[in-house]
């Protein structure tokens, strides 16, 4: 709101002498000297033939004066503003009084998640989890009407070669017959165990390959036991989406859109789009002249491209179907039974050409309407501080259950060593802000090494470090005297405070408009930090004058209610005390 306000009172200068243009006001690079800047005389004077220094003076000279803000303009033509003191509380009232709506009533449909059944969850599910669950609740915040769907892998060959093992080792009917009870634990030994074999021994792929179409048939028994296999399966994933404090609207996955996939082959065929080729249906979904970049090995290769985009493929020549038919059809459901303006989709960055090649079947079949829009945001990996895949202690790679398992051990040591009782529901509260802090303050595209130890730190940038924050802020304002609000803010402490929660209040729309939430991390250090500095120089309890006391403490609830906010988009609970 102030960039603005300043933004409008440049441009009613420029219009004064006939100078058009638009003017665009950023934070300072380089705040001892100013507040905020604009760049925009480069660009203007070019475009006119001007100088640009003389422009910028122009447009500042006839600014008139105001109350708020000083103009001043540096070569070789940078316009730079500070705030007055009258600037800082009209700021300071301007941010307590901030609203964020930007949706105009628009609906987003969210997918994340997608854990398969009957397999343990890794890494990937975490920050599938992370990312998803922070853009639903900034998107909330934003004034979208959401809905999210965790979207269950569970309709595939997993379950058939689970099946598949326990027949083969003899126990499958006293599982079906509940004769012995089925755990994830008897899942999770036996997948990995059919997914090799099923490598070295063709005629057990065969049978895996049987029963999931008899499942998917709804043959008897397999149907039912399939259906065993997911109950116990969800029950699990939501022990840890609660512990993760995650949740979901809808709790549907492949099975829900096999009903559909026959309707949406029938609309590709009427239209004209599939085709067979080599036993296969496909769709082509290339567009002319265009060059699909190939991922570089390192950043210094050159970039080479592969043409054009490789057709969609609809159904195997045995006439199966393929997840990209599955997701069609998830697309033309959703569509039929919510209607959504926008479809937003989290996934491994490795699946980025597959959500292009099914986004614009469903263009081309009219399957999303034209005014739709469908957005992917594909995420890098996580890898250990060495740079290679996250281990257990005994050298197998780390599932979600042991990362988390590993963090909440750490985090009640960090309790123990700052002397602090024992709390289950604290340390999994450290845990979790310490690794949907890590995870979510990195370039979500971009792999990133995971360093528990940093993680997990009380100080610098991480998400205990947060926490810690907003539980000194408590407890300051706890023991601190009644007061009355006051804006009447007159240090550089205070204004150094105040321009951070100026800068976090717009990363919401920097992350909305980046599809990544590393902005909002960095704004929520940079409140914290700036906060730590204003404690350290000020006697905020002890202050005998108590004007300045009651700005204080007003500045306190303004930064205690940024910060739980802030980490309320993030998924991290903000504890009472730590």
């Amino acid at each position: 709101m102030i960039r603005k306000e300043i933004e409008k009172l440049l441009y009613k200068s420029a219009q004064k002498q006939n100078i058009e243009g638009e003017f665009c006001v950023s934070f300072s690079s380089l705040p001892n000297l100013c507040d905020f800047q604009c760049n925009s005389c480069f660009a203007i004077a070019k475009k006119m033939g001007l100088n640009p220094f003389d422009l910028a003076n122009n447009i500042v000279n006839h600014i008139p004066n105001n109350e708020y803000f000083n103009f001043s303009v540096a070569r070789p033509a940078f316009i730079n503003v500070s705030l007055t003191l009258q600037g800082l509380e009209h700021l300071a009232k301007n941010l307590s009084k901030i609203s964020y709506d930007i949706a105009d009533g628009k609906k987003i449909f969210l997918d994340y998640g997608g854990p398969n059944i009957g397999k343990a969850m890794h890494i990937g599910h975490m920050r599938s989890f992370n990312i998803g669950e922070a853009f639903k609740r900034l998107y909330k915040k934003l004034g979208f009407n959401v809905v999210c769907d965790i979207f269950l892998g569970d309709w595939g060959m997993p379950m058939g070669l689970i099946m598949a093992m326990l027949e083969k080792e003899g126990s499958l009917d006293d599982y079906i017959n509940e004769k012995k009870p089925l755990t994830l634990e008897v899942m999770n030994v036996a997948y990995p165990k059919a997914s090799l074999l099923k490598s070295q021994d063709e005629e057990f792929k065969h049978r895996a390959e049987e029963l999931t179409l008899a499942f998917q048939k709804k043959q008897q028994p397999y149907y039912d036991f399939w259906k065993k296999l997911r109950n116990v399966s969800v029950s699990e994933i939501k022990k840890v989406c609660k512990l993760l404090n995650v949740d979901f609207d809808l709790w549907n996955g492949e099975s829900d859109a096999n009903e559909y996939i026959p309707t949406v082959l029938k609309i590709f065929e009427d239209k004209g789009l599939s085709r067979i080729s080599e036993g296969a249906l496909i769709v082509d979904v290339a567009e002319e002249g265009e060059q699909i970049p190939i991922p570089k090995k390192s950043p210094d290769e050159v970039q080479r491209y592969e043409n054009p985009m490789p057709p969609l493929m609809l159904q195997k020549s045995n006439g199966g179907d393929m997840y990209a038919t599955s997701d069609i059809a998830t697309i033309y459901y959703r569509n039929k039974d919510y209607n959504p303006d926008i479809l937003h989709y989290f996934t491994d960055v490795r699946q980025n050409q597959r959500f292009v090649q099914i986004f614009r079947a469903c263009k081309k079949a009219g399957i999303s309407p034209v005014n739709q829009q469908l957005w992917h945001t594909g995420f890098g990996t996580v890898n250990g501080k060495d740079g290679k895949a996250l281990k257990t202690r005994d050298g197998n790679n780390m599932q979600l259950n042991d990362l988390l398992n590993m963090l909440y051990e750490k985090a009640e040591q960090k309790l123990i060593e700052n002397g602090t009782a024992y709390d289950e529901d604290l340390k999994r509260k450290i845990g979790n802000a310490a690794l949907k802090f890590a995870d979510l303050s990195n370039s979500v595209e971009k792999d990133y090494n995971f360093d528990i130890d940093r993680v997990l730190s009380f100080e610098g940038k991480t998400g205990p470090y947060i926490q810690y924050t907003a539980c000194r802020i408590k407890s300051i304002l706890s023991k601190a005297p009644k007061f009355e609000e006051n804006y009447s803010f007159t240090s550089e402490y205070h204004k150094n405070v105040l321009l951070a929660l100026n800068r976090m209040s717009a990363s919401y729309k920097i992350c909305f408009e980046a599809k990544s939430l590393n902005d909002l991390c960095a704004s929520l250090y940079d409140v914290a930090s700036a906060f730590s500095s204003l404690y350290n120089a000020c006697h905020i309890l002890s202050e005998q004058d108590k004007k300045l006391q009651s700005a204080h403490l007003t500045l306190l609830k303004m930064v205690l209610k940024f910060i739980e906010e802030g980490c309320f988009i993030l998924g991290i609970e903000v504890p009472e005390k730590m």
